[in-house]
């Protein structure tokens, strides 16, 4: 009756069929070493063609099985063995096909539904019209080559647009070449040289980058400044004093539309108003004019403007953005890496910018085009010391820090590279080159994982994005309260900790709970672990978040194997050839 399973559950069949799982294992554990364990999980492991794999051996185990039927009870241990690995093999393939892994980043007191799972897509948008195309990559499966060469095709409303990836570096390295460009245009650039005891280190400052302007070195913070007008020159000096009762400005770009608009903060909040010549509303929540972030959330440590900060929603047909931005750090929002519907350059301007913080080492690129310097102590009314001018090479000493710092170089107009190395065939810092064409245009970008650029052609620019792929959660998790808890006398981690608030609309439910390392948040069949945090003026925590659907029937399984293996003992004790 069963002679149709003879062949599939025949020696001819298994012996190649294991084999042939060996050699994939064998093989996967070198692909692990070369390109780690996240690129052989979704590459091998779970791939549809390991999973079938796995799956022709289930079908050989059922037909081993069924071409005893009927069974007898000595066939029991047999059967039971056979019943258990099934189960073990199809729960892994389910998880393999359904389960679901990533991660949830979420700043303190914020909330998130989203999860940042594993694979990662090529995003391509175009706020307006409203164009939005993802493309799944899988540019890890030719990390050895570098050169995946993969074609992606946008059609637009007039055209098509082709962008192709000729380059992947699993683990990327930024360099840049700085050059004096001497018909550059004008770009004042120091090449700074710092030391303190046993501490050096040397690095480049941009007065007109934003991102590049300053760094936070120890307890100092390290500034090349340009004034824009002599008034800001006397602030920087000390020599003219802030109105604290001004709150900034926000400055608005939209790059679809060709709008930029500049919108003083008011003093009345929660109030919409209409951005001109865009279909957007600006609400502003509240002005912090001294940001701090304690237990009970955000609040202000003075009414100085120390470290001013604003906090709005921008509203339109794509949706609602929540925005918080610093004047002295406005590099928060990409620390974050929080994701918006609305296409937007924000940024946020302040009188405080033209006033240097405690324990600075302000280089100064004066309108004459000479360097100067000026060094503040602790405190509001801190020392401060002035050095006019600064010489290229001369070493110079802060009084209050003792730190020692040196302009290696200075070009008034420097000219900047940017390009990607690669060190290793390990998935760490994933990058990218895309070039794009659209009709006689070109464009093309280095893109990290989580980056963004525009490709201007033709019409309105596209924005590419390179990030992992998200889903959203059937519930949402806020942060309350974030835990580094560190062994005694050393800065070395010994755990995290979270204190987190889920919220299940769909089922009116909210729990609060604390995460730790091995403590996990178990709801509706997803397990969230604490996995790592980020360091920043607001800490966040990073959650790992897994569901496996095949789990009941791997453990249900290995039981089946259990009882199949006990049971294979007491009957050979039984058995009369057993005594």
């Amino acid at each position: 009756m069963f002679r149709p399973f003879r062949f599939l559950g025949s020696l001819a069949v298994a012996v190649p069929l294991l084999i042939a799982i060996a050699g994939v294992l064998a093989w996967g554990t070198i692909y692990e070493a070369r390109f780690g364990t996240a690129a052989v999980q979704r590459f091998v492991y779970q791939s549809w063609w390991f999973q079938g794999l796995l799956g022709f051996l289930v079908v050989n185990l059922a037909a081993a099985a069924l071409e005893r039927y009927p069974w007898q009870r000595r066939h029991l241990p047999f059967v039971l063995a056979h019943i258990g690995i099934i189960s073990i093999l199809i729960g892994g393939i389910i998880g393999g096909r359904f389960g679901v892994d990533g991660q949830m980043i979420i700043p303190e007191g914020e909330t998130s539904s989203t999860l940042q799972q594993s694979r990662n897509v090529l995003v391509v948008h175009q706020p307006n019209p409203g164009i939005h195309r993802e493309f799944s990559t899988q540019f890890e499966a030719t990390a050895w080559n570098h050169q995946p060469h993969a074609l992606f095709e946008v059609p637009l409303a007039d055209r098509t647009v082709q962008l192709v990836v000729d380059r992947y570096y699993p683990n990327s390295v930024r360099q840049e070449e700085i050059s004096d460009g001497a018909d550059a245009e004008k770009n004042p650039a120091v090449h700074l040289i710092l030391s303190h005891e046993e501490q050096s280190d040397d690095l480049w400052l941009f007065a007109r980058d934003p991102d590049r302007f300053g760094v936070r070195w120890g307890e100092a913070h390290i500034l090349f400044l340009e004034p824009e007008s002599e008034r800001q020159f006397n602030q920087l000096l000390g020599r003219q004093k802030s109105d604290p009762s001004d709150r900034g400005i926000v400055d608005l770009e939209f790059p679809d539309l060709g709008v930029r608009r500049q919108i003083p903060v008011p003093a009345k909040m929660n109030v919409p108003s209409t951005i001109e010549g865009t279909p957007y509303r600006i609400t502003f929540k509240q002005y912090f004019p001294d940001f701090s972030l304690s237990e009970k959330g955000p609040v202000n440590r003075s009414d100085q403007p120390n470290n001013p900060a604003v906090a709005f929603t921008l509203s339109g047909p794509e949706g609602t953005d929540v925005h918080l931005l610093f004047a002295l750090h406005p590099e928060f929002p990409e620390l974050h890496g929080r994701q918006h519907k609305i296409h937007v350059h924000p940024s946020y301007l302040h009188a405080a910018e033209s006033s240097l913080p405690p324990n600075s080492i302000a280089l100064l690129h004066t309108p004459a085009g000479k360097l100067m310097a000026v060094l503040t102590g602790a405190g509001a009314a801190g020392e401060r010391k002035e050095i006019d001018p600064v010489e290229v090479g001369k070493i110079y000493t802060h009084p209050a820090l003792g730190a020692q710092f040196q302009i290696e170089t200075f070009y008034p107009r420097a000219r900047r590279v940017e390009f990607f190395t690669n060190r290793d065939d390990e998935v760490r810092q994933e990058a990218i080159h895309l070039m794009g064409s659209g009709g006689e245009k070109t464009a093309q970008a280095w893109l990290s994982l989580r980056e963004s650029a525009e490709f201007a052609l033709g019409g309105h620019p596209l924005v590419v994005e390179y990030r992992p792929a998200t889903r959203e959660m059937p519930f949402s998790v806020k942060l309350l309260d974030f835990r580094k808890i560190d062994y005694p006398g050393i800065e070395m981690a010994a755990g995290f900790e979270s204190d987190v608030e889920l919220t299940d609309p769909e089922r009116g439910v909210t729990l609060k709970r604390k995460i730790t390392m091995n403590n996990p948040l178990k709801y509706r069949g997803y397990s969230l672990f604490q996995s790592s945090y980020v360091q920043g003026p607001v800490e966040t925590t990073v959650l790992s978040v897994r569901n496996d659907p095949g789990t009941p029937l791997v453990y249900g399984g290995f039981l089946i194997v259990l009882v199949g293996v006990i049971t294979l003992f007491l009957s050979r004790r039984e058995s009369p050839e057993a005594t």
